[in-house]
């Protein structure tokens, strides 16, 4: 029995073959024209997924927004009113030594 069959001879005939007719044939206008085409699909997948994305995020955001508002509501209580208490002693004191400065 030798190591060397001849089925293995055919086998690499044939892929000389192919390399050989499969780089015409990869390069040739047709199968241009399919590149072409298969990234032109590929590019219009991934606009229509980009915008599918962008639409989700934007829903989870609403979602997040309200559920802040919900846990805020629960731990306050809802008659919980904000008072905002301005401080203006240094506006007062400010004013204090602008007058001096201007009587002196």
């Amino acid at each position: 029995m030798s190591i060397w069959k001849w089925s293995h001879a055919g086998l690499f005939v044939g892929g000389m073959l192919f390399a050989t007719k499969g780089i015409e044939i990869l390069a040739g206008k047709t199968a241009h024209k399919a590149y072409v085409q298969a990234t032109a699909f590929g590019l219009r997948c991934r606009d229509d997924v980009l915008s599918s994305v962008t639409a989700v995020r934007e829903g989870c955001g609403d979602i997040y927004a309200e559920a802040v508002e919900l846990n805020e509501d629960r731990v306050l209580g809802p008659d919980f009113d904000v008072e905002i208490i301005e401080d203006t002693s240094s506006v007062k004191k400010a004013a204090k030594k602008t007058a001096k400065k201007a009587d002196n």
